[in-house]
């Protein structure tokens, strides 16, 4: 099956699946509703969705705890089932997380993990992890993705560190192995409530963990105190079969190529990978969801160099969601501003040259895949 995803900003997510049937057409099998998408990734035959949201605990005061709310979809019979785990001092320093993508290699799975700041059920529980009690919001605040209330400490106490957490079985049940590295911040890319996955394995096993230093967008107001981040967008790596971060792998986007932060990145092969950037470096990300995101560029993680895409259309407007990877080049879906429909462009990943591709007799094209006929 392939399975579509939606996200359906703060509503439930909703999604449908597809399979070619013996005439090679693609054709609906079963629609879904489950729980809000906010990254999505695989874990053996199964597409997982996850976000973090009320689970079924409440304190004596009746705050409710936290937790990671996962849907299973099975690529073999098209299945749905659920489930959940705790999401509350996931990290041991009381703050709620989320997952940000979930990456399959060396028989293990690796998931960016996120902190999130601490939720009144979190404050109750841990008061002693509440670093400054002036991050508390003494009042509701914010709106859509960054609404808050009061008694809570919206974004984290951590923006300057990254978090990898590593399964080695089949279910996230099991107690993983924690690894992080102050190298950077965070790692995921950010879009209103999507956490977009930023780490990827390379074709020899190693993991890249690529941040876009978000922590430096958390500024205080004159209502609420933040932690701001310092640190720069940079990649570190942890090596295959190994539970701690390289301590001699470390490089910072911000001193190379465009010198401007990931927004976005995929692994294309061998040890290169697609980044999507801040055009407008770092001052275009301190602008959120108004951010110019229209630049590409190759990063040779072994070589350590960043080269800029050539060869996209002048009037370029944007790009679809999610490219797709195949024998050593990135397809991604291009729109224009001079009304022409939007192309595929396939993206060389030893030059960073893009050639136009096919042309799609539609508005807008978010992503493609490959089915095939299963005798």
């Amino acid at each position: 099956y392939v399975f579509s995803l939606v996200y359906n900003k703060g509503g439930a997510g909703t999604g449908a699946s597809y399979y070619l049937n013996a005439a090679g057409k693609p054709t609906e099998r079963y629609l879904y509703e489950f729980n809000r998408i906010t990254s999505y990734g695989t874990w053996g035959d199964k597409v997982v969705t996850v976000s973090t949201g009320d689970s079924k605990t409440t304190d004596a005061d009746g705050n409710i705890a936290q937790a990671l709310l996962f849907n299973y979809l099975d690529e073999n019979t098209g299945g749905q089932t659920e489930g959940a785990i705790d999401a509350e001092n996931f990290l041991g320093n009381g703050e709620k997380v989320t997952f940000a993508g979930l990456e399959e290699a060396n028989g293990k799975l690796y998931t960016s993990v996120v902190p999130m700041g601490m939720s009144r059920y979190g404050i109750g529980q841990w008061p002693d992890m509440v670093t400054d009690t002036e991050l508390v919001a003494k009042a509701d605040g914010g709106s859509a993705s960054s609404s808050y209330t009061a008694g809570t400490i919206p974004s984290t106490q951590y923006p300057d560190r990254a978090w990898v957490a590593i399964y080695s079985g089949s279910s996230f049940a099991e107690k993983p192995v924690i690894v992080s590295t102050d190298k950077i911040g965070f790692a995921c890319g950010r879009h209103r409530s999507q956490y977009y996955q930023t780490i990827w394995a390379a074709d020899n096993g190693d993991l890249y963990v690529f941040s876009p230093g978000y922590g430096r967008t958390f500024t205080s107001s004159a209502d609420l105190k933040k932690v701001t981040g310092t640190k720069p967008s940079g990649v570190v790596r942890i090596r295959k079969g190994a539970t701690e971060f390289d301590p001699d792998y470390y490089v910072n986007f911000e001193q190379i190529g465009t010198q401007h932060p990931v927004f976005r990145c995929w692994h294309i092969s061998g040890a290169h990978f697609l980044l999507q950037l801040y055009s407008d470096g770092v001052e275009g990300m301190m602008q959120g969801k108004d951010a110019v995101t229209n630049e590409l560029a190759v990063f040779d993680a072994e070589a350590k160099t960043v080269v800029p895409v050539t060869g996209l259309p002048s009037d370029l407007a944007g790009f679809g969601g999610e490219p797709y990877g195949e024998n050593g080049a990135m397809y991604i879906a291009v729109t224009v501003t001079g009304g022409d429909k939007p192309a595929f462009y396939k993206i060389d990943a030893a030059t960073g040259h893009a050639t136009k591709g096919l042309v799609i007799d539609a508005e807008s094209v978010a992503t493609a895949g490959k089915l095939t006929v299963r005798k």
